[in-house]
């Protein structure tokens, strides 16, 4: 493996408080739903959806963490959202100006879906192999506040939260990331898709998201791993992006994982879009199941189609 001289240097992650059941939203909306069949057959039992907050309050409380964790000079902020409070400013200057203010450095916000934190962490690594010490990466999502509630599709699916990341250059003998691609098919734009006049999550094509993950999954490790001459039974853990359970354990049967390679949080934060793999990411270095030295390999999908991978050593 062949170092790209960058690595994360810190993790953050936040949920908001308001933990949601599934009984609770049954009741609220007189969905003709059980609340054992959701559990069974979407696999999830809670989210967490906010009450007050917006995606710029919870960003703001990612980079707070970030910049207690590791250095607190930002050379650029880059923010993933797809449920930001306006269309302009961006909700990264929004959290500039609210976490940093006075601080003058690029903050700027890009849209690709739950893919978004990864397609940033890889704009991030460019940043620093030319010259950035501090580039911090930021999802955050609060689907909660677009969901149709009375559309038994999607209200169960999506929960609220964000997460982050702090890159930097790597020291000596540290490898860091290795390996970073991402990707997109525009052929698939219509499988799922929030209009911008309802704000609402449309999932036009649910079989077709289902299929698409899988195989675009399963595809790109492949390929990452003959790239980065390494073996899946190499890494500790696999962080996929948690759009369902079902996808998360289809992926990782498709790919012979063992199950201690991969986590899944679903059941209990939901899909919260781009903020999940980072979110699923900290909670693991939290619960001390990645380590430092530990090979690790992230990776999302999203709407778009859009997908992105990282393969890294874990140097904190």
């Amino acid at each position: 493996m062949k170092s790209l001289g960058v690595k994360i240097k810190a993790s953050a992650h936040y949920l908001p408080e308001n933990i949601v059941s599934n009984q609770k939203i049954i009741e609220e909306n007189s969905l003709r739903l059980k609340d054992q069949w959701v559990k069974d057959n979407i696999g999830i039992n809670n989210r967490r959806w906010v009450t007050t907050e917006n995606s710029a309050d919870l960003g703001s409380k990612i980079l707070q963490q970030l910049n207690e964790k590791a250095d607190k000079a930002t050379d650029c902020l880059i923010v993933s959202t797809v449920s930001g409070e306006y269309s302009t400013p961006a909700t990264a200057c929004i959290i500039q100006g609210e976490t940093t203010p006075g601080e003058l450095y690029p903050a700027y916000d890009i849209t690709s879906a739950c893919a978004g934190l990864m397609f940033a962490i890889d704009m991030g690594i460019r940043y620093i192999q030319t010259g950035m010490s501090s580039v911090k990466c930021i999802a955050t999502e609060t689907r909660s506040r677009y969901l149709d509630k009375k559309d038994r599709r999607t209200v169960m699916l999506f929960g609220d939260g964000a997460s982050g990341v702090t890159l930097a250059p790597c020291d000596d003998n540290e490898i860091g990331i290795f390996y970073s691609k991402t990707m997109s098919d525009g052929r698939f734009w219509n499988s799922i898709v929030v209009p911008n006049e309802s704000q609402k999550i449309e999932m036009r094509d649910a079989s077709g998201i289902f299929e698409s993950a899988i195989e675009k999954m399963s595809s790109l490790i492949e390929d990452a791993l003959t790239n980065s001459q390494t073996k899946k039974e190499e890494y500790s853990h696999f962080i996929f992006h948690q759009a369902s359970r079902n996808i998360v354990t289809a992926a990782a049967k498709n790919l012979g994982l063992r199950e201690d390679q991969y986590s899944i949080n679903f059941d209990e934060v939901g899909n919260t879009t781009s903020a999940s793999v980072g979110i699923l990411l900290d909670q693991c270095v939290s619960r001390g199941k990645i380590k430092k030295g530990d090979l690790v390999c992230m990776l999302a999908t999203g709407g778009g189609f859009s997908a992105a991978i990282s393969l890294m050593r874990w140097e904190i």
